[in-house]
C-alpha cells in the first residue's frame, strides 16, 4: 500500500509541452489597426539557427506570425490557425509597442500581460518611434542573427555606455504606470535607413546594411498614455536624476580656443530629497561622480591642479544643463512627473503627500527643483599632455 501511494507522487506535469511542439517567441509587436489590435510574433526558426551549411543555412533565422483581433488574447488565439506549433512566450525578450497604440493607452494590454502566467515580466519594453512595431520586427540584423537578441543587447549596452536610453523591463513599467508618484518612460526605437530593403535577408549579409535598428530618445508617459518624447540631451539629463548613468562622455569647449575636451563620467551617485520652505515643497537633487579626461585637444597643463579644478567645474556645468533641459521638458511641455518626485515626497512625509497628490498636476509644473553636481576627475589616463603637444615637441 505504501509503494502504491508513493507512485502518485511520481506523476508527470499535466500541462507539459515538448520543445518540438512549440514556436518560441523572442519578440512581440503590438499595433493599432483600426479599432483592433495587430499582434506580431517574432518566432525563432531552430533549423536555420542550428544549420552550418546547406539549404537550411540560407533560411531566415526568425519568422513573423501576425494576426488581428479585438484584444491581445483574441489575436493570439487566432494565430493558431496559421502556426503549426503552439506559440510560446515564456522566453520573450522584447515587447515593441507601436507609437499610435501607445498614444491611445495601454491599460488593456498591460491587464492581459499581468494576468497571463506564461509571461515572466522580465523582458524589455520599447516604443516604435514614428513607425509601427511590425516594421521593427521585419528588419534583418547583422552580427546577431536573431533581431530580438540585437535589440536586447543594444538596449542594455547603450544604457550603460551612452546614457540616453532606459532599459525598462515589464515589471518596472507596470509599477510606474500604477504608481501615483512617478510616471513611466520607455526607450524609443526606429528603423534607420531604407526600411523596405531592411526587410530582405540580404540586409543581414551586408557590410553596410541598408537599414539598421537604432534607439532614439525616451518616450514620456502620463499614466498609460504616451504624451511626448525627450531628445538625446533631455534623456541623458533624466538618467542623471535617476542615478542610471553608468558611463558616458561629457564634451565641452576648451577654456581657450575652439577645440574640445572629453571627460568620461564614471560611478555616478544620486540623492533626491524633499523639503518644505515656508510651506512650499522643494526638491533637492545631488549628483556626485568620478571622471577621467579621455580626450584633450587643448594646449592645457593637466598636471596643474587648478586646471583639473577648472575641468571639474565645466563638467558640472554641462551636466546641470542637461538635467535642466529634462526638467523643463517634463514640467512645461508634458506635465509628467517622470522623475518620481511624488514618490520622494510620499516616502518622506506620507501625510503631506496624501493632501498634495490630488493637486499634483497643478503643483508639479511649478515645483522648485535644486540641482547640485560634484565632479571629481581622478585620472588623465597615460599622459598629461595632448597628442598635438607631444607631436610638436
Amino acid at each position: 500500500m505504501i509503494s502504491i501511494a508513493i507512485l502518485f507522487t511520481l506523476t508527470g506535469c499535466w500541462n507539459r509541452l515538448e520543445l518540438n511542439e512549440l514556436a518560441v517567441t523572442v519578440a512581440t509587436g503590438l499595433d493599432k489597426k483600426g479599432s483592433k489590435i495587430l499582434l506580431s510574433q517574432q518566432v525563432v526558426n531552430p533549423g536555420a539557427i542550428a544549420a552550418k551549411g546547406g539549404a537550411a543555412a540560407n533560411n531566415a533565422p526568425v519568422t513573423l506570425f501576425q494576426e488581428t483581433g479585438n484584444s491581445f488574447q483574441d489575436a493570439g488565439r487566432k494565430m493558431t490557425t496559421s502556426s503549426t506549433r503552439k506559440v510560446y512566450t515564456g522566453q520573450l525578450q522584447m515587447l515593441i509597442i507601436g507609437e499610435e497604440l501607445a498614444k491611445e493607452g495601454l491599460s488593456d494590454v498591460l491587464d492581459h500581460i499581468s494576468r497571463d502566467h506564461q509571461y515572466r515580466k522580465d523582458f524589455f519594453v520599447v516604443i516604435a518611434r514614428g513607425t509601427k512595431a511590425e516594421n521593427i520586427l521585419k528588419v534583418y540584423t547583422l552580427i546577431d542573427l536573431i533581431p530580438a537578441n540585437k535589440m536586447n543587447r543594444s538596449l542594455d549596452n547603450s544604457s550603460k555606455a551612452w546614457g540616453t536610453t532606459a532599459s525598462v523591463r515589464m515589471d518596472q513599467f507596470m509599477s510606474d504606470i500604477i504608481s501615483n508618484g512617478k510616471e513611466a518612460v520607455l526607450s524609443g526605437i526606429k528603423v534607420h535607413g531604407n526600411r523596405k530593403l531592411g526587410e530582405t535577408i540580404e540586409n543581414g549579409q551586408q557590410i553596410d546594411p541598408s537599414a539598421r535598428l537604432q534607439y532614439n530618445g525616451l518616450a514620456v508617459f502620463k499614466k498609460d498614455r504616451l504624451v511626448g518624447w525627450l531628445n538625446a540631451e533631455e534623456s541623458k539629463g533624466y538618467n542623471y536624476t535617476q542615478g542610471e548613468i553608468k558611463s558616458t562622455p561629457v564634451v565641452f569647449p576648451c577654456p581657450r580656443g575652439k577645440k574640445k575636451i572629453t571627460v568620461e563620467v564614471l560611478r555616478t551617485q544620486e540623492k533626491t530629497q524633499f523639503k518644505k520652505i515656508n510651506g512650499t515643497p522643494q526638491i533637492d537633487i545631488k549628483i556626485s561622480l568620478e571622471g577621467n579626461v579621455s580626450d584633450a585637444q587643448c594646449a592645457i597643463d593637466l598636471s596643474n591642479p587648478e586646471t583639473i579644478t577648472q575641468l571639474e567645474e565645466l563638467t558640472e556645468k554641462d551636466i546641470k544643463r542637461t538635467i535642466a533641459a529634462a526638467l523643463n521638458a517634463a514640467q512645461t511641455k508634458y506635465n509628467s512627473d517622470i522623475f518620481g518626485f511624488g514618490d520622494v515626497i510620499n516616502r518622506t512625509n506620507p501625510k503631506y503627500w496624501e493632501k498634495l497628490q490630488k493637486d499634483w498636476d497643478q503643483a508639479f509644473p511649478d515645483l522648485q527643483v535644486n540641482v547640485a553636481v560634484k565632479a571629481d576627475i581622478r585620472r588623465v589616463f597615460l599622459t598629461k599632455k595632448s597628442f598635438r603637444e607631444r607631436m610638436e615637441e
